[in-house]
């Protein structure tokens, strides 16, 4: 009867034993676990920044593209229009001057 009760308490340490080296080791690799785990974290964010970055400066990119393509038109049309003016007034000015010149 104390045999089979010895021989429990052999086997119940033992495997006390093998779950403290488990855990021992599992502590050890624990560091190593934490710096990978840090390391993915950190290239993840990293990519998820760049991506962020990246769609900004597209969406920035394309709103000057408007803009610009508005004040091109804009321009254009401030050209034109000063264009007509200086032809439909250039010879009166013409005449103004030498008017004043000769005069």
């Amino acid at each position: 009867m104390y045999s089979h009760l010895i021989k429990d308490t052999i086997q119940i340490d033992k495997k006390a034993r093998e779950t403290v080296q488990e855990l021992k080791t599992k502590k050890d690799n624990l560091d190593a676990l934490i710096k990978e785990e840090e390391k993915q974290l950190k290239k993840a964010m990293q990519k998820e920044i760049k991506d962020a970055v990246s769609q900004l400066k597209k969406k920035y990119q394309e709103e000057i593209n408007i803009k610009k393509e508005h004040e091109k038109i804009k321009f254009d049309a401030a050209l034109k229009e000063l264009h007509d003016v200086f032809e439909r007034e250039k010879d009166q000015w013409i005449q103004t001057i030498y008017d004043t010149c000769i005069k």
